[in-house]
């Protein structure tokens, strides 16, 4: 399995925690297991075992004497009970520490791709209890860092950051997403939040995929799809928990009367959006008229993946006035500082249209971007930055903490 290292070099400059319990989240097949049992620290516990499972489930407390030192529970919703005696624990490590003044030894990492077991599971028993990190899908940084080759918008575009079938090469992309569609996004997420109408939640994600860099518009899908508009509201942010869509806020103030105020809609993962879509070759893809929002969706993961690495929360935002004019995303950086981000297939310069809505927000804008697939000369009011480069231009502003 491909081992991320971007994320990797993070936790293993962060040894110690500040918290016993550690959860790394993200969904299925993202590597979160060997990426944790790299680290060498911990002993792997498997929950898919049944006779593990099983005495966690019914005897918590001897789990916990049979199974010590530093462990992964991995995918531990599987076992729920296991989750008020790591409680109780916590607590009590706690108290001794501070009425003896001993180090706290207890030491968990737990991982959960069904982020709505997982919240349900948390909410009451490891709430101010545990650090949370998020592993997604492979960067295009680190698939040219790992291979040391360019930058292959093919692939990245029909397989996306699945490293399953970049470790395998030889897999058929369109059969794997189509079964990690099938079973953890029509199975497994549809069983957790006990969704009946199951024909009609796949079709609600389908229709967001046809729409990936467009206003969600939440009434429009349920005309489509035959339900209400709340229930889309539900599963639609069911998907955005799940980690398989990204709902991208507009930045506005209360002074900010003619900017538009409704989310975008965009997909962690640009391969697997592409799948919904119907798309299994990429020169037809190419000429249609998706290829644009899709060129945005890559340019946003690789932004939300360089600081998901770092143990950060990216804040990411785009600005649309009411006369249609539209800066793909605002990129928030420490001390109140500000990228202002376009993405095109054929780079072109900003125009004053939107020079002027970026002076109207009146902020510290210290870099302007035209994204692009490839390199090209920089224009008057912004510089080209191409896909691959996206890491190494935000690391010259942001630089590393390890």
């Amino acid at each position: 399995m491909w081992i991320q290292r971007d994320l990797l070099k993070f936790l293993q400059s962060r040894r110690t925690s500040s918290l016993p319990v550690k959860v790394l989240r993200g969904p299925r097949q993202v590597g979160k297991t060997s990426l944790l049992n790299h680290l060498g620290t911990h002993k792997l516990v498997l929950f898919d075992d049944l006779g593990i499972r099983s005495m966690a489930e019914t005897h918590p407390a001897l789990f916990f004497e049979q199974f010590t030192g530093p462990l992964i529970l991995d995918e531990a919703t599987l076992a729920p009970q296991i989750f008020p005696e790591i409680k109780k624990r916590v607590d009590f490590e706690r108290r001794r520490h501070q009425k003896t003044g001993e180090p706290v030894t207890l030491d968990l990492w737990i991982t959960g791709s069904n982020q709505t077991l997982l919240q349900n599971a948390v909410r009451e028993s490891l709430a101010g209890r545990a650090n949370y990190y998020f592993l997604n899908t492979l960067s295009i940084h680190e698939w040219i860092s790992t291979f040391q080759e360019g930058f292959s918008l093919n692939a990245f575009l029909m397989r996306g950051g699945w490293p399953e079938l970049y470790a395998s090469p030889k897999l058929n992309a369109v059969q794997y997403l189509n079964d990690f569609i099938s079973t953890f996004i029509e199975k497994d997420i549809v069983s957790a939040a006990g969704i009946e109408k199951k024909a009609a939640f796949s079709k609600a994600l389908q229709l967001a995929a046809g729409r990936i860099g467009q206003l969600m518009n939440a009434s429009d899908i349920a005309k489509n799809v035959g339900v209400d508009t709340t229930t889309i509201q539900a599963w639609l942010a069911l998907f955005e928990q799940n980690g398989i869509l990204h709902i991208l806020p507009p930045y506005f103030t209360n002074l900010s009367q003619r900017l538009i105020k409704t989310p975008k809609i965009y997909f962690e993962d640009t391969g697997l959006a592409t799948r919904l879509q119907g798309w299994s070759e990429f020169e037809p893809l190419l000429l249609s008229p998706y290829f644009g929002h899709l060129l945005e969706n890559l340019a946003l993961g690789e932004i939300t993946r360089f600081f998901l690495n770092r143990g950060e929360q990216p804040e990411i935002y785009f600005v649309r006035s009411k006369e249609q004019v539209e800066i793909d995303f605002l990129l928030q950086l420490p001390n109140q500082r500000f990228i202002a981000i376009e993405v095109k297939a054929t780079p072109t310069d900003l125009t004053s249209q939107q020079m002027h809505l970026l002076d109207s927000l009146q902020l510290n804008i210290v870099d302007r971007w035209i994204v692009s697939p490839t390199s090209a000369p920089s224009f008057v009011k912004a510089r080209v930055v191409s896909l691959d480069q996206i890491f190494s231009q935000l690391e010259q502003h942001v630089p590393r903490p390890f």
